[in-house]
């Protein structure tokens, strides 16, 4: 079995994540563009949200084949697919209600304590379905639940950053390019992140690989 190589990690989850992410900016532009109404903009989004986790699963299948931490592609793909629908689901459903005319009450102390309990659940959807995968098959796996949280809550603050410094008016290059630059940023931050956990992580033994 091979080392696990940081370099390789976080070169090749960086890609998958950035490459991925471009797939919710493109339905974001398609539901602009088409005029979708909310319940439909948010059903592309979901689906959206499949293809990212699915590139991102692959990714980082990829990385680590052929070391003692290898996970299998079959279920780790679907699984990363599920949690990404999940996070997308979650995270469109606010501005999706108001567009359907719902009235959110900020004032009302609930609408913290959901927002709150929907944040930690989008936070941890595509680590908790990966979870399902690691659990027979790497001690501590449990683990793989907050570094992920961690990692993407702050890799998910650069997917913010652009919304100050571009409107309506905005080139649709210079748009796409501060959209691009802000995915990778977040990718690299989630692969360094997931990337030094894993390096701390013990070898496998070969009855652990078989199951």
């Amino acid at each position: 079995m091979a080392a696990f190589s940081m370099p390789r990690w976080v070169g090749v989850v960086t890609a998958a994540e950035s490459t991925g992410f471009l797939i919710p900016v493109a339905g974001f532009a398609i539901s602009g563009t088409a005029g979708l109404s909310p319940g439909w903009a948010w059903l592309l989004m979901v689906a959206c949200g499949a293809g990212e986790g699915a590139l991102l699963g692959f990714g980082q299948a990829v990385a680590l084949r052929g070391t003692s931490w290898q996970v299998p592609p079959a279920r780790w793909v679907p699984a990363t697919a599920v949690g990404g629908m999940l996070a997308w689901s979650l995270g469109m459903a606010p501005s999706s209600l108001v567009d359907l005319g719902v009235d959110i009450d900020f004032g009302n102390p609930l609408t913290w304590f959901l927002f709150g309990a929907g944040a930690a659940v989008l936070l941890t959807s595509i680590p908790s379905a990966q979870y399902v995968v690691l659990r027979n098959r790497l001690p501590g796996a449990w683990k793989w639940i907050p570094v992920n949280a961690a990692a993407w809550t702050v890799g998910l603050v650069f997917t913010f950053l652009p919304g100050p410094f571009i409107d309506e008016s905005t080139p649709a290059v210079a748009m796409a390019a501060a959209f691009v630059l802000a995915g990778v940023c977040m990718a690299a931050t989630v692969a360094v992140v997931t990337g030094l956990w894993w390096r701390s992580r013990p070898v496998l033994t070969e009855r652990a690989l078989r199951t």
